[in-house]
This record gives C-alpha cells, structure tokens and sequence, in this order.
C-alpha cells in the first residue's frame, strides 16, 4: 500500500515539475512566472498568493486556475484545489487530463490513509482518533471524485465501525446508486440497519412501562388509574315520564351497561355495577379475562415503517444473491415483525417452485410455514432440504423440531379434553403425540452425529425420552448432556 502511494506521488510531482519545464516561462504573468519558480522550490504558500494575484487581474486565465488547484492539493486544501480546478474547465477542457489526473492521485492518497487509519483503529480500538481519520480521509474522497463507490462504502463501514449506524446510511445508499442497485454488500448492510431501527422501535413499543392490563372484574377507579379519563362516556339511558300521564309499568328490559370509550387505544370498556362486564378491544370482545394494551402505538407503526424498507431491500438482495442464507433469514423476520406472514409464504412458496433444488429455499420457507404450525407442510420443506444436503444441520434440527413441536400442540390438546372430561378423544390424541415424538428422535440423534458436542440436543432428546416413558434412554441422554457440560 505505502509503495503504492509512494509512486503515485512521484508521478504527481514529476509530472507537474515536466510540465514546467516543458512550457518554461514564456508567454506567462510576471505572478504565473513567480508561483511557478515557488512551485519548483516546493514553496506552496507563496506559489498560491501569486496565483491568487493573477487569478483575481485575469479569471479567464485557466493555466493559472489549474496551477492553482495543483497548489491547494500538495497543501491538503482538497475544497479549494476543486474550486480553483472546476474554474480551470469553466475556462476551457485544455488542462482536463491532467486536472483528472492530480483528482485520481490525490483520492489515492486518502482512499490509502483512510484504508490505514481503519485498519490502526481496528488493531486498536481504544484509539478513537485513528477511525475519525479515516472517516475524514475517506469523506475527502467523496468529495474528490463524487461518483467513487467504493469511497462512499468505506466510509459508512467507518461509520459503522465507530458505532455510528445513522451517518452510515446516506453513503450506503449512495454507495449503491452508484453500483446501480448491484453493489450486494452495501445493500445487505443497508438493509440490516433499517432491521435494527425497526427492532429498536419494537422493543420500544413492547417496553412494560408502555402496556396496561385490563381485565374484566376490574373497578372503574382501577381503570381510571390505569388509563386516565375516558374520551367519551355513555350513560344508561332513563325512561322519562311523559307529563300529564299516568306512569305505565314498563315491560322487564336488560339493564344498560354504562359504556367508557379510549378511542386512542381503540377500547371500550362496559361496566356493570361499578366492575367491568366486558372488554372490545380492537374489534374483538372480551366477557372473560383480560388484554394488554399499549399506551403508545407510535412505535408500533414506526417498526412497521422499517421493517418494511428492511424488506425491499432485502427482496433486492435475494434476486442477486438467491441462495444467501443470512438475506433469507432477515427477509422472513422481516416479514413476520412486519405482520406480512402471509405475503412471506407466498413469496417463499414462490421461490420454492422457482427453484426447487435449492436448499436454502425449502428450509426458510419451511421456517416460516413451522411459525405458523403448518407442521406437515414445514416438514415437508425441511426434508426437501435435508434430501438436498443431508448434513444441512439446520435443516435437520428444525425437522426435529418440527415434530416436536407438533407433539407438544397435540399434548396441550389432550390435556384440555382432560379437563373437559372426554377420555377417549384425551387418549386419541396422547397416542399421537407421542408417535410425533418418537418420528422426531432420528433426526435429532442424527444431529449427534453431525455435532456430537451439542449439550442442548442431548437434553432435548432426554426429554422426549421422559415424554416417551423411556426412563433408561432419558438418563442416558441427560447424563451425557452433564458430562459435555462439565468439559466446557
């Protein structure tokens, strides 16, 4: 690299020294013929107070404002040598190589110093001065040559290095104009930092002191506590006696509920003897229980905003790059924080017809349809996986997990008939649960076989054992998971 820089500043400084002995000092302003004689002494500070004499007596003078700009570069002015150079061209193209020439020698040299200070900082990263630099180096590029991609890359990685993710995005997305949308790396990462806003605003959202229960049986003090004054309140009507008349016995009616209406919160709360009767929250009726509600949904919508950007450029990744497994497994996140499940396993599902021998395909769309407890369709996917690469190892875990999961759906199911008494149907679905778990344990001691260090594998396949009444093979698989943890 310093070779490198070396010759490039060599060739710049020769260069310029040729061109003034070539053009000698015929023809020139007593200020040109004196800035030239400082140049040759390599006196920058006075050659530039002659140049600037003759540039303000002559502004069409385009040698001057080339020399100019040759000046302001060997003294790091790196603004005014664009300046005095673009004046140069406004004049005329005459200078225009060598104008392009000293702009691609003197972005080497910061693109170099900024390569430098990064890799100082990343050898030391107590020494925040060294990334600084090389966020300033790597700045002035893009300011030599604004179409520099790579210059425009380097420095959101600084950034980024810095833990400054927000001044990253602008040259990333530049970064990326200037690739014409091919640039993979910039747009992964891109996408990765509109993931993480979303993931921030989310956690933001889901923060306890941002939720409220509501339950039924609640009083109407508790409730007020909780959520403050209702926006509207509605009143049990009373029938008025008509004047004059004599009062008619009414017929027997159902008593009214007072009605308390948070239409920020999208809830309406009946009350009926100073308790809450029943909840509408959202459009769904709660007689029993209880929800959450969250005071603020501003985070909610903004998760939602970038999570949405997260996954147009994620989609634009995946069309580059089909089989990169770490832009499948944001996208399908992606989709389902963003509450778009059902666009995700469209899109997968189309992706899956499309190219069906890949692997990557089959096991995120398998993903996606095991998060929705489509367990027979995941299975299916994972297996085709599986098939493709039988030591895909997170393919065979998550067909394991698939079964397993299935199981556990089924046990839960066989308790509620327990508790409603229905013995058969209770034993029904025992027995499939169970033939659920045992389909699960060839893939998961397979996974013993791909990683026989797995302490979490052990353990799970001791606790199928236990579902399954093996107690010998439970305690073996235990007791192997202990000896693995013990060596760690």
């Amino acid at each position: 690299m310093s070779k490198t820089k070396s010759v490039l500043f060599l060739f710049g400084l020769i260069g310029i020294l040729i061109y003034i002995s070539t053009t000698g000092f015929q023809c020139a302003s007593p200020e040109v013929t004196g800035a030239k004689v400082y140049m040759q002494r390599q006196d920058w500070v006075n050659a530039e107070k002659q140049l600037l004499k003759e540039v303000e007596n002559n502004p069409k003078n385009d040698e001057a404002w080339f020399l100019l700009g040759y000046v302001r570069g060997e003294q790091k002015n790196y603004k005014g040598m664009i300046e005095a150079f673009n004046k140069s061209l406004e004049v005329s193209n005459r200078f225009e190589k060598d104008i392009n020439n000293y702009k691609l020698k003197y972005w080497v040299d910061n693109f170099n110093a900024g390569v430098a200070y990064f890799t100082r900082f990343s050898n030391n990263r107590d020494s925040v001065v060294y990334i600084d630099k090389a966020i300033e180096s790597f700045k002035t590029c893009t300011e030599i040559i604004p179409d520099s991609a790579a210059a425009y890359k380097n420095l959101a990685y600084s950034y980024l290095a810095k833990g400054d993710i927000d001044p990253a995005v602008d040259p990333l997305k530049k970064a990326i104009e200037l690739s014409n949308g091919q640039d993979v790396d910039a747009m992964k990462m891109l996408g990765k930092i509109y993931y993480d806003y979303a993931s921030r605003h989310t956690f933001k959202f889901e923060d306890p002191s941002n939720k409220r229960d509501i339950r039924v049986g609640m009083s109407k003090s508790e409730v007020q506590s909780s959520f403050g004054t209702p926006d509207s309140v509605v009143k049990p009507k009373v029938q008025e006696p008509v004047k004059g008349r004599k009062p008619v016995k009414p017929a027997p009616q159902q008593p009214q509920p007072e009605k308390w209406v948070y239409s920020k919160y999208g809830l309406t709360i009946e009350f009926e003897n100073e308790a809450v009767k029943a909840i509408y929250f959202k459009g769904e009726k709660y007689e029993s229980g209880g929800v959450t509600v969250a005071l603020d949904s501003t985070e909610f919508y903004a998760a939602r905003e970038w999570y949405d950007k997260a996954i147009e450029v994620f989609n634009k990744v995946r069309n580059l790059t089909p089989s990169d497994e770490e832009t499948l497994a944001f996208l399908s996140n992606a989709y389902i924080n963003a509450g778009r499940s059902d666009e995700a396993l469209e899109a997968f599902r189309a992706s899956v017809e499309a190219q069906p021998g890949n692997k990557y395909f089959h096991y995120n769309y398998g993903v996606l349809l095991l998060r929705a407890e489509q367990f027979e369709d995941a299975i299916r996917e994972f297996k085709a996986a599986v098939d493709l690469d039988p030591n895909y190892k997170e393919a065979v875990y998550n067909l394991g997990a698939a079964y397993v999961n299935w199981g556990v759906k089924l046990k839960q199911q066989a308790e509620d008939l327990a508790l409603r008494q229905n013995l058969e149907e209770q034993a029904k679905y025992e027995a499939m649960s169970k033939d659920k778990f045992r389909q699960a344990l060839p893939y998961l001691e397979r996974l013993t076989e791909i990683d026989p260090n797995d302490v979490f594998i052990w353990e799970l396949i001791g606790k199928i054992y236990a579902n399954l009444g093996e107690v010998e093979k439970a305690e073996q698989a235990f007791k192997k998971a202990d000896e693995l943890r013990s060596k760690q």
